[in-house]
């Protein structure tokens, strides 16, 4: 007798990640022999570090590759620590670090360990497409709170204060954003801070720093703890090497927080994929450490500076199209709306038009809970930019002409 496997309803619940979607559908045209230019990547299109892979092959070649301890090697966590140490103006201890597969874990661990029914998360959007999925699933409740493009993607602090209440457990503060590109200032963290502190002193703020060293035109990414000193310390950081070292493939994540939920992150790790990697953890300990790794990134960031720079000159020419200029990250977030409702029944069938008539592989908005707006990645050649600009505002221009397909 065949009985039925059934999925549960918080597995249902779960929403594949646009993202990921957009960039298989364009390796699918691709492999038909179209010419896609990819603009919806979420990951730098630069090799990692040369000194990071030399290592690792060195110690691949004359080591054993064992079991890491869960909460990550030791030297790892070492280095983790002294850097955030540094950069936070504040002790944090190696027990107050856990190295996990990628930022994108180590924020499900923290919701997992920390989030209980009826507890609440603020999410501002536009956000990350996986913040709302990874809250679900510790048992919380998302709470969006939106951050206009009037105010250049900004949390309104009186807009943050309605939401605010005894069963808010966390902020999420992600700067600069994914897909925003957007950063905010210390004053603009302190300012937030002290409406948290009012209407819900028990949340923390958990900020996830994974673009922190990819800022551009003078902007300085800021340290929360920095910011809101002598008015709170309830701060969680999530941070990494994927971003900053082009390392996306190497999956390390760190999680900083105090010992007891780094403890309890670690219990439920070492229950679901244990430690992560070891070459893995050898190449991130070797970027964090090396002053040539930390020279490429300084390369990568001038890079990435001169793509963006040719990315809003290009989108300021395709008319009925507003940007707000993102001061780090790789993504640039502009508003299609005028081309969506009469045309197009939302942004996610302009984006598939794009995809399959113009063959320019962007994200749509309402993934990000932005509807209208594209999520374009200048993670990618100044040639391939310069071209898919072209064929947007030719896209968009061909538009006055008739209705589309």
């Amino acid at each position: 007798m065949t009985h039925d496997l059934n999925i549960n309803a918080r597995a249902l619940a779960i929403k594949p990640s646009a993202t990921l979607a957009v960039s298989a559908r364009a390796a699918a045209l691709r492999a038909e022999g179209k010419q896609v230019l990819n603009f919806s990547a979420g990951e730098p299109d630069f090799r990692p570090p040369a000194a990071v892979t030399r290592r690792v092959v060195d110690r691949l070649e004359g080591e054993r590759v064992a079991y890491a301890p869960v909460p990550g090697l030791p030297a790892l966590r070492d280095a983790a620590a002294s850097e955030l140490s540094t950069y936070h103006g504040r002790q944090i201890g190696r027990d107050e670090i856990l190295i996990s597969c990628g930022a994108k874990h180590s924020l499900a661990n923290l919701f997992l360990v920390t989030l209980s029914p009826g507890d609440e998360v603020v999410i501002p959007a536009p956000y990350w497409v996986s913040y709302p999925a990874m809250v679900e699933l510790g048992s919380g409740t998302p709470v969006f709170v939106e951050a206009s493009a009037a105010r250049g993607f900004k949390l309104d602090p009186a807009r943050l204060g309605a939401v605010l209440n005894e069963r808010t457990r966390f902020v999420v503060l992600n700067s600069p954003s994914n897909p925003t590109g957007v950063g905010y200032t210390a004053e603009e963290v302190r300012a937030l801070g002290e409406v948290i502190c009012a209407k819900a002193p028990r949340a923390w703020i958990v900020c996830d720093d994974i673009y922190r060293k990819l800022v551009f035109d003078g902007y300085e990414h800021v340290s929360a703890f920095r910011a809101l000193e002598g008015l709170t310390d309830k701060v969680v950081v999530v941070d990494g090497v994927s971003k900053s070292y082009a390392m996306t493939g190497y999956r390390i994540g760190i999680l900083a927080a105090p010992r007891h939920v780094v403890k309890a992150a670690a219990a439920v790790q070492g229950q679901t994929t244990s430690g992560a990697a070891t070459p893995s953890q050898w190449a991130a300990l070797e970027a964090m450490t090396n002053r040539a790794a930390q020279e490429d990134v300084v390369t990568m960031r001038g890079a990435f500076a001169k793509r963006r720079a040719l990315m809003l000159e290009g989108l300021n020419e395709v008319p009925g199209v507003t940007t707000v200029p993102p001061d780090g990250a790789f993504y640039v977030f502009p508003n299609f709306g005028a081309y969506v409702g009469d045309r197009f029944a939302d942004d996610v069938a302009f984006a598939t038009w794009l995809l399959e008539e113009k063959l320019v592989a962007s994200v749509p908005g309402s993934a990000f809970g932005a509807p209208g707006h594209l999520r374009l990645s200048f993670a990618t050649s100044e040639e391939d930019i310069a071209e898919g600009l072209r064929r947007i505002k030719a896209a968009i221009e061909s538009l006055a002409g008739g209705s589309a397909a």
